[in-house]
């Protein structure tokens, strides 16, 4: 069980994560050490030769001053206060005959060379030996061993390796660690996944312990299960309101079809078949309307965006709707700035202004007003269509831009609910914002804001 428990968390990302990291560090630490170690032995071997070549002066001055018998004194007073150990003295005469053999470090044979050597031992070790001429009487060999070097150098290799281990085992600990910890909150995030989809309950939510990455995953992953409960919601609600809408003229066609086909009067007929192309083109309005809200919040809908003369855009709106406001018995007042440029696609900007006139003429009563105003204001032109009908209830403020929301709950008005829904979606495609708040004329009133263009 334990072994099996070891392999799961070996398998975890953190576990591999940790393997990775100290295979990297410990590999780096090799090579740094290899370094530092090379360039140890190089400072210690300087050293050493630089007393080798300190001894050979000293021993040339004391020969000069006190001939060989100052130089017997020398080597019986280096070895009393130094101490023979790791010491190595030989004096020969013209002939090559030993005179005094000196020290605790055996040397082998030796011949002069013009350069300091480094001999193995027969015991083990090295000496570093310099051998030099004392004029007209003697050659002198003296030899330094290394057997403390080298103690120093095994003495690191043991302290890094002791080191080493000890950071492995501790970062095999902590990564093993994490990886109980990852897995443990990984493992709850599975379970309340495969209850939500194997109940379909998306009221559950993700616990958000700490701040974290955990934290802010399960936050999202919150903000995620909200968003698609608010959708599954809204297409529950989308079903029932495309039921009501759609039921009601299916039904009416129904029983014209019915009556044409009993009646088999060709003007009855015709009467049946024009109610008929009315129903089926309101339907048609209805399923245009539902494509073209989806490509927009999904961001299929491609953009032809260019530079757009507002000001010009909705004069000619103005224009277009000031008939049909006279026909219901309200003023239309346009009170739009001049030279407003906007960064958009111009026929989905002219589809939004046109809902949001549709909607004020078709709400508001007769004897009332529209008004549209568009200003610049700093880097934004603000448009605003108000009213001065019944407005919207603060409750409905909301929801008033979702889809088959309708401000009358009978639903006795013409109209399918999804003309702000496109509004608001077709105003965001552009980059700009929608809202709605109370006019100062009684009603409700919509602003828009966009980027304005600068050349």
């Amino acid at each position: 069980m334990f072994f099996a428990r070891m392999a799961e968390l070996r398998a975890t990302t953190p576990v591999r994560l940790t393997l990775g990291f100290l295979s990297l560090f410990t590999l780096g630490s090799l090579l740094v050490f290899g370094y530092l170690n090379h360039q140890l032995s190089a400072a210690l071997r300087e050293q050493v030769d630089a007393m080798l070549r300190d001894q050979r002066s000293v021993f040339v001055l004391q020969q000069q001053e006190h001939g060989i018998s100052g130089v017997y004194s020398l080597i019986r007073n280096e070895l009393k206060d130094k101490g023979d150990d790791e010491r190595a003295y030989r004096v020969l005469d013209r002939g090559g005959r030993v005179l005094l053999e000196a020290g605790s470090v055996a040397l082998p044979e030796l011949t002069l060379q013009p350069r300091i050597q480094e001999l193995q031992l027969s015991a083990g070790g090295s000496v570093r030996v310099l051998g030099f001429s004392l004029p007209g009487e003697a050659t002198v060999f003296v030899g330094i061993g290394m057997q403390q070097t080298a103690r120093l150098k095994a003495g690191l290799w043991r302290a890094f390796v002791e080191s080493e281990v000890l950071i492995i085992l501790l970062g095999l600990v902590v990564g093993f660690w994490l990886a109980r910890r990852f897995r443990g909150q990984v493992e709850a995030f599975n379970q309340l996944t495969l209850k939500i989809v194997n109940a379909g309950d998306l009221s559950s939510r993700m616990p958000v312990k700490g701040n974290d990455e955990f934290a802010a995953l399960a936050a999202n992953m919150n903000a995620m299960l909200g968003r698609i409960e608010k959708l599954v919601q809204g297409v529950r609600q989308v079903g029932d309101n495309i039921a009501h809408d759609i039921r009601t003229p299916l039904t009416r066609l129904r029983a014209d079809v019915e009556l044409a086909l009993h009646d088999g009067n060709p003007e009855t007929c015709r009467a049946t078949l024009e109610r008929v192309l009315e129903e089926v083109e309101g339907m048609h309005t209805i399923v245009n309307s539902l494509l073209a809200l989806g490509q927009a919040e999904a961001g299929g809908m491609r953009l032809k965006a260019k530079v757009v003369d507002l000001s010009a855009l909705l004069a000619e709106l103005g224009e277009l709707y000031g008939p049909s406001a006279e026909d219901n018995g309200l003023e239309l007042e346009s009170r739009v700035a001049a030279d407003l440029l906007v960064h958009g696609d111009k026929q989905l900007l002219a589809q939004a202004f046109s809902n949001l006139l549709d909607n004020a003429i078709k709400y508001v009563p007769a004897g009332g007003k529209v008004l549209l105003t568009a200003v610049r204001r700093g880097k934004q032109v603000e448009i605003v269509v108000e009213d001065n009908g019944p407005g919207i209830p603060a409750e409905m403020r909301e929801k008033i831009f979702e889809r088959f929301t309708r401000i009358d709950p009978s639903r006795t008005l013409a109209g399918s609910g999804l003309g702000l829904a496109l509004v608001k979606a077709f105003v965001e495609l552009n980059q700009g914002r929608i809202g709605i708040g109370e006019s100062a004329l009684g009603g409700a009133a919509f602003k828009i804001t966009l980027p304005a263009f600068s050349a």
